[in-house]
Order: structure tokens, then sequence, then C-alpha cells
């Protein structure tokens, strides 16, 4: 219907033109000595509309000639571009689905376009990594930083990396060269933590862990665990420092003291340093709250408080938590150091009954000893030998990094 109207216009166009010339009877003469041109005047008006539109074709043509070239580099700057952006694009995909050689070589065609080259530098670099090129892993780094610009990138990058090699000090050095904006972020707090980690750097830890816990960054449960870890191997690494392993206890929050894991580390920690009386108010105070055959085994191997005290102690806590156990057989020992023979035998046959262990075997083996029944503790003996448990083989479950599930 369109191109009908269109015909339309321009038969009325004609028509309207032409009626229009029809009233004009004036004559134009042209003088180019010795020569003299006639025309009349419609004739010199199509004339003069002729040329014009012949010169603004040639015009045009003239120009499209003239930019040619730079219409031809533009078309090729184009496919260039789309093609990076492809490969780029692929270069992505391939290294989330663990094809890093063709991450990599994707990557290389990717530097076509200049604003996604470090981008394209970081993911040639993961995909190093994967395949285990680590000189072409760390001259992406190294190109990315100092090529592209993207420095604190980098170092992250780095960072990540080296805590998937296992190795904390270097991912330390990576970090420690951020700037400090970059550092406060989530993410390089989460290989911060990793890498103290690692590297067992546990007083540098407890603040990062926090951190993270403020910005709820970590599961709580996890949280929860390392900060349990991380107080325990500070009270292991005390030694018999008596004034540093009070000093690290009083920084200890009350709510998580007396959580049954720190405890038993504190405990340990203040019987190396010879304050008994410390090391059994914090058992007592543990198994008033909860009962810990570990915290009962320790408390009862506090060779400096007087077995009176410890069986007095011992029995409330029987009363209060029942046959446990393993507070049965810490009782036998108890008594049997006091030389209680008859009360010794009769816990640690109930124990044994509960708990048929061979430790609980042999202590009333000797026991059985200690009271001239040789032929019976030799038979005990004998059968904790061959009930002896195999040790147990857990298999160690993989230490997983914040930052770095994110590359592959």
């Amino acid at each position: 219907m369109r191109w009908i109207l269109g015909i339309l216009v321009v038969l009325a166009s004609a028509v309207a033109v032409a009626l229009l010339l029809m009233f004009n009877h004036g004559n134009l003469a042209i003088f180019w000595p010795p020569y003299r041109v006639d025309l009349s005047i419609n004739t010199a008006v199509v004339l003069l509309i002729a040329i014009v539109v012949l010169m603004f074709l040639a015009s045009k043509a003239f120009v499209q000639l003239i930019s040619l070239p730079a219409r031809v580099r533009s078309h090729r700057e184009h496919r260039y571009r789309e093609r990076a952006l492809t490969a780029f694009r692929e270069a992505t995909v391939a290294l989330a689905e663990g094809r890093f050689a063709r991450a990599e070589k994707q990557s290389q065609l990717a530097l076509h376009l200049p604003e996604q080259g470090g981008a394209a530098a970081l993911v040639a670099a993961r995909a190093c990594h994967g395949l285990r090129a680590l000189d072409r892993r760390d001259q992406w780094i190294e190109r990315c930083a100092q090529e592209f610009g993207l420095k604190d990138q980098a170092q992250l990058l780095a960072a990540d990396c080296a805590i998937q090699d296992r190795d904390g000090a270097a991912a330390l050095a990576a970090l420690d060269r951020l700037q400090p904006r970059t550092a406060r972020q989530v993410h390089a707090l989460r290989l911060r933590l990793a890498a103290l980690e690692l590297e067992q750097q546990w007083q540098a830890l407890l603040p990062v862990l926090s951190q993270l816990e403020r910005r709820q960054m970590v599961a709580a449960s996890a949280v929860a665990a390392l900060r349990m870890r991380a107080w325990r191997n500070l009270l292991n690494q005390t030694g018999t420092d008596l004034a540093a392993t009070k000093s690290l206890w009083r920084q200890i929050g009350r709510e998580l003291a007396y959580e049954s894991p720190i405890a038993e580390s504190a405990i340990e920690a203040f019987r190396r340093a010879a304050d008994f009386s410390t090391a059994a108010d914090i058992a007592e105070r543990v198994l008033r709250k909860r009962f810990s055959g570990t915290v009962v085994d320790q408390y009862a191997g506090l060779d400096a408080l007087s077995g009176r005290e410890k069986l007095h102690n011992m029995e409330q806590w029987l009363q209060r938590w029942g046959p446990e156990p393993s507070l049965l057989a810490a009782l036998g020992r108890v008594c049997s150091e006091q030389q209680l023979w008859g009360k010794a035998e009769a816990y640690l046959r109930e124990s044994m009954a509960k708990d048929d262990s061979p430790g609980i075997r042999l202590a009333l083996a000797r026991l059985l000893e200690q009271t001239e029944r040789s032929e019976e503790a030799t038979g005990l003996y004998r059968e904790a030998a061959q009930t002896q448990r195999p040790p147990s083989t857990s298999r160690q479950a993989p230490v997983i990094n914040a930052a770095s599930s994110e590359a592959r």
C-alpha cells in the first residue's frame, strides 16, 4: 500500500511541474564568443538541476573514496574486537569447565582487546595454575601487574594459588603487598585467614577471624571450630611459662574458656607450668556443667593434689553423672594410688564391664600384680594384648580456601 501511495505522489508532482512549466515562455541566451546558445527557461532549469545533482553525487563518491582506508581499518578493528570478545567468553567458560589448556589459548586471543587484557591475563594465570605450569603462571601474574596495572588483583591471585599449593608464607608475602583498602576486603581477609592457618600463626589469626565473623562472611560453626583450634594451639605452645599461660587464659572469653577441648588444653598447660590448683579448678568447673572423660583423666593425673581431695570430688561426680566407664577407671587408678585395693578393683571391674578396653584391663592387671595375684594378672595381660585395638586411620579432610573456589 505504501509503494502505491509513493507512485501517486511522484506522478502528482510530475503533473504539477509540467503544468507550472507550461506557463513559462521565456528564453535564455548564453553567449560564449564566437558561440551563442539559446535555451528555453524550462530546459535551463532542468539542466541546472541535473548539474547540481551530478555535482552532489560526485562529491559523495569522492568522500567515500577518500574515507575507504579508514572504513576498512574500522571494519578490521570491529572484527578483531568481536573475535577477542568471543575468545574471552570461551576462555571463561573453559576455565569453569576445567579445560585449562583451551582457557589459556583463548585468553591469548582475548588480548587483542586492550580493555580486557588484564582480565584475560588473570584467566590465563589461573588456567596455568590448573595445568601446574607454574613458570607460565608467574609470568602471567607479573604481566597482569606490570603491563595492565592490576597489581592488587595479581597479588590476590598469587596468594590464592600459594594457598592451594599449601605455601602459607608465600601467600602472606603476597597479601602484605596489597594496598590497605584492598587488604580490608572480604576476599583478602579470607585468603589471609587460610594463610595464617597454614602457617599456624594463631595469635594473628584471631583478629582476622573476628573481622570476618562481624561481617558474617564465615559460617558460625566454622568460626567456633577455628577459634577453638587456635586457642588450643596457643595454650599448647606456652610450654612451662606460667605467666604466658595465665595471660593467654585471661584473653579467652569466659563463655568459651570452659568448653571441653579448650579446657583440656588449659589443664595440660597449667599442669606443665606446675600450677596444679588452677588446673584442678578448671577441671572442676568443666565437670559441673558437662561430663568429659578426658578432663576426668587429666584431673586424676594431677599428682600434686591430695588423694583424699581427688577421691572426694570424683565420687561426687560419680553421683552427678552416673557410672561412666572413664570416671570409674579414673577412680580405680586413684584408689590404687591410695592403696585402697578393694575399692580400686571394684571400680576397675565395673568400668571393664561397661567398656572392655585394653587400657582398663592393663590397669586392673597392674593392680592384681600389686596385690600378689600374678596368675590372674597374667591372664589379663594376655587378654589385653589380644584385644588391642588397631589405631584408627582417619582420613584428613582437605583444607578448602574463600577466595580460591571462584576461579575454577
